[in-house]
């Protein structure tokens, strides 16, 4: 009886701590769930709630990941019922009460999934227009004007500055020049496509991430990309850009590998009203981004594979910047919810980016002094080829 009695009291405390732990966790998903419908004030929007959870259980029917949605009548029913004080918002009292009380009145599986789409819209990705995305538009800008400078300024000046920007083999030594070169461009269409693409795919990554995120990738691809060129074409001046968007389209998968679950909603600020949300269908938004960057991957697969002799990309540069961008993003974009195998990724990553960048780099200075494969005087700017994305 004593055994038993003591049994019984060891099952009332463990039943406490797990409810206290799920009640902390319920706490700090309401924190996140706070700050997305544009607001941070302790409080969620009800209007805005419901929009995140009709909009999942669409998406799920849609998609055959249920056979039914989830009642919105009764959700509203129970957001109402939640709402005690008839503001229109749900406080944290409200919601605890809503998550552990209100939704058992829905049936197991619809209260399942209920709970579920909490979770994912606390942790879905927010595409945020305020404040700005200033690394890739200040990045395009800077571009601009020094490819306007050079092509229609002086030219004594213009060739001083492109001399001293440009990616020169003989003179690897000066180290800024394995990142200035993205700065330059061969004619108007080759800064016209990369400043298009750098566009399209950078400013919606730096809008559901930090702009130091962004920026390391793109700095890590525009390198790699130099230091990888530099092996596979030893004798060739380098310039533009192509590396640094390359590295910003291979970011995108990193970034669905890391956030795949939570990508299944998209909060977008509104662009008139910064402080208000509106929520998108995230499963088409992901198909979406895929379509893409394997629109762009695939036609430098297909003009490698092709091999035109008069073909003057710098595929080099872009299979450098392909690498760092999805490694280094792996690394460092952010991960809204980390899972345990995302963790093992995360490793395998920097493995992987350390030994890829030192392998690189040794590879650059021993054969600086042994390989005898890279030219001892500078190049002249007439040997410059103009590597055109796509041309």
């Amino acid at each position: 009886m004593e055994e038993t009695a003591f049994s019984a009291i060891e099952d009332q405390e463990e039943n406490k701590n797990t409810r206290a732990a799920e009640l902390v966790a319920w706490e700090e998903i309401f924190d996140k769930l706070d700050t997305k419908d544009g607001v941070e004030d302790q409080r969620i929007d009800k209007a805005v709630f419901l929009e995140w959870i009709d909009t999942l259980s669409f998406q799920a029917s849609v998609s055959l990941e249920a056979k039914h949605g989830i009642d919105r009548g009764y959700i509203r029913y129970i957001l109402e019922k939640a709402d005690r004080d008839k503001d229109g918002y749900i406080d944290k009292a409200e919601f605890l009460k809503l998550v552990e009380d209100y939704s058992r009145g829905l049936e197991e599986i619809q209260r399942s999934k209920f709970l579920t789409y909490i979770r994912i819209a606390a942790y879905s990705r927010e595409i945020r227009w305020w404040p700005p995305p200033l690394f890739i538009l200040i990045t395009s800008l800077i571009q601009i004007l020094i490819y306007v400078f050079c092509a229609y300024g002086p030219k004594t000046e213009a060739s001083a500055v492109t001399t001293w920007l440009i990616y020169d083999p003989a003179r690897r030594h000066e180290v800024w020049r394995w990142f200035t070169y993205s700065f330059l461009h061969g004619d108007d269409l080759h800064i016209t496509l990369n400043l298009i693409l750098q566009l399209l795919v950078g400013l919606s990554l730096e809008m559901s991430n930090n702009w130091w995120r962004v920026g390391i990738v793109y700095i890590s691809g525009v390198v790699c990309g130099a230091l990888l060129f530099s092996m596979t074409s030893p004798r060739v001046l380098l310039l533009g850009a192509s590396a640094g968007v390359t590295a910003i389209v291979t970011a995108h998968i990193a970034s669905i590998i890391l956030n795949w679950k939570e990508d299944s909603l998209i909060i977008r600020q509104r662009f008139r009203e910064r402080k208000a949300s509106s929520p998108l269908f995230g499963n088409i938004v992901r198909i979406g981004r895929i379509a893409l960057v394997t629109g762009i991957l695939s036609v430098d697969i297909i003009n490698v594979v092709v091999n035109n002799p008069e073909d003057k990309v710098a595929y080099g540069a872009h299979g450098g910047g392909a690498m760092a961008g999805l490694f280094i993003g792996l690394i460092v974009l952010e991960n809204r919810r980390v899972h345990h195998y995302e963790v093992r990724i995360k490793g395998m990553s920097i493995g992987f980016a350390v030994v890829m960048i030192i392998t690189a780099v040794a590879y650059n200075i021993v054969m600086t002094f042994y390989g005898g494969i890279y030219p001892d005087t500078q190049l002249g700017l007439q040997k410059s080829a103009k590597f055109l994305p796509g041309k």
